[in-house]
Order: C-alpha cells, then structure tokens, then sequence
C-alpha cells in the first residue's frame, strides 16, 4: 500500500491500481501546494471523517472534474453535500461499525471524536491581526462553518491491504468506549486544534500504538482559522518516549510513500 498526503487531512491511499482518497480539499492559502484536479478526480472512492468544511466543501468541485468515485460518510456530511448540489445517489451512508470491502481493500469505521479547541487557542485566533489580512477567507470560513456541520459524527477509518493497516482518524481525538487497533503499520495524525500539540498528542499515541506515524493537517490551509504548527517538539519528544516509532512531517504533493 502507498499514499500522497496534499496538504490538510487530504490523503490518498493506492493498492493494484485501486485508489482511496479521504477529505480532499483545496487550500485556501495560495502560498501551499495546490493539488492537482486530476489526481483527486482519479480517485475510485471518497471517504469522508466528518462534516467541517475542509474536509467536504470542495467535493462537488471534485466530481465536476469527472470523478465517478461514490462517497462514503456520515449522516451529517450527507446532508450537507446534499445541498451542494451533489446527488443522494452518489453518497454511501456509513456509521461506527460499517466495514467496506473494495478489493483489494478492507475499510473499517470506527467510531471517533473531534478534537475540542482550547480557550486559549481560540482568543489568539480571533484576536491575531491575520483576519484582518485575510478578511475574504475569514467571510467564506464563517458562511462554510455554519453550512458545514461537524454534528459529532467523527470517525476513524481503519484501512487494510497487502497485510498492512493504516489508521486515519478525522482528528486528534478517540472515543473513549471504542476499542482500537493497537500497532497499525502507519498512524495518519491530524496536528492542530488545541493549544500545546506535543503535550496533547502523546496519550493518544500510548493507546494507539503505531509502528510509524506520518503527521497531516499541521499546515497554514485555510487562515486566518488554521495556521503553520510548530512540529518539532513534538517529534523530540517522539524520539525521547518512543524511539522505535518512526515520525514522518511529509511535504504536500511529495512522493508516494509506503506504508510499511
């Protein structure tokens, strides 16, 4: 199994030729690397983690572009992709406990939670002069937020192929009666939301377990609401508690990378 991260949580796994692609979206920070139309149109399937807008606003775009691939998600998203104008036929509805065969394929959904912004985290958002540099997105973030809703449907895709597992929650949080995978081959691990990243991550990562972790949704995508997370504490405190677990800080549009 490999994947191409795009920046966000826009990830795309292949296998024999078959291709799965999870929250595509388009940055709105023109200075990041834009994905190329063509490669999210090549996708055979789209899953969907939950409903916020960078996760979903940019699928019907997606499908304009061609793409035939049907859409997986929860109840929520499909409403909202629903009123974008994309058709209830092409939309898969799953839930915690839906398990997908798509040869060579296997996706398990697991039940997640979205991470919950700290007080502080959301002062220093509102309050940083970079929404008045970006008043345009900040009008489009506020109109899409309130079109978008999260509805606390979050999972986390537990994705199998060629003896591989690759574990992809919709954001750095995990349901506490849910029992998960521990030791999956890659560990997908969305990087922002709360204030103190590195302190914050590191009990997930002892209940999970995973053998390697590549970090997404670390990056500046959609200011002034996202911005650039500093990753290094949190891969020196990595190498500290867990030396055996390698950590990959991908670039977007890089390379396929394996799995293993």
């Amino acid at each position: 199994m490999r994947l191409k991260w795009y920046g966000t949580a826009s990830v795309l796994l292949e296998q024999d030729g078959t291709r799965l692609l999870f929250d595509p979206f388009f940055p709105l920070n023109k200075r990041l690397f834009a994905p190329p139309p063509e490669e999210y149109a090549s996708a055979d399937r789209i899953f969907v983690t939950h409903g916020h807008l960078d996760h979903i606003a940019h699928i019907p775009r997606i499908l304009r572009r061609g793409c035939g691939a049907a859409i997986y998600c929860t109840a929520a998203p499909r409403e909202t992709l629903i009123a974008k104008g994309v058709p209830a036929e092409r939309i898969c509805l799953v839930a915690p406990g839906t398990v997908l065969r798509s040869e060579p394929f296997e996706v398990r959904v697991l039940k997640g939670r979205h991470i919950a912004p700290d007080k502080r985290l959301v002062l220093a958002t509102l309050l940083h002069p970079r929404v008045l540099l970006n008043l345009r997105n900040a009008r489009y973030l506020a109109k899409e937020n309130k079109a978008c809703a999260e509805a606390g449907e979050t999972v986390v895709y537990d994705v199998s192929a060629a003896g591989k597992r690759v574990l992809l929650p919709g954001s750095l949080n995990l349901d506490e009666g849910t029992l998960y995978p521990e030791g999956a081959d890659l560990l997908l691990l969305p990087f922002q939301g709360r204030s103190g990243m590195a302190d914050y991550a590191m009990p997930f990562i002892e209940r999970l377990r995973p053998k390697k972790i590549m970090l997404i949704h670390f990056d500046n995508t959609f200011p002034p609401v996202s911005r650039d997370i500093k990753t290094e504490p949190f891969m020196a405190r990595m190498r500290e508690s867990h030396p055996d677990i390698a950590i990959i800080r991908p670039k977007a549009g890089m390379d396929w990378l394996d799995a293993d």
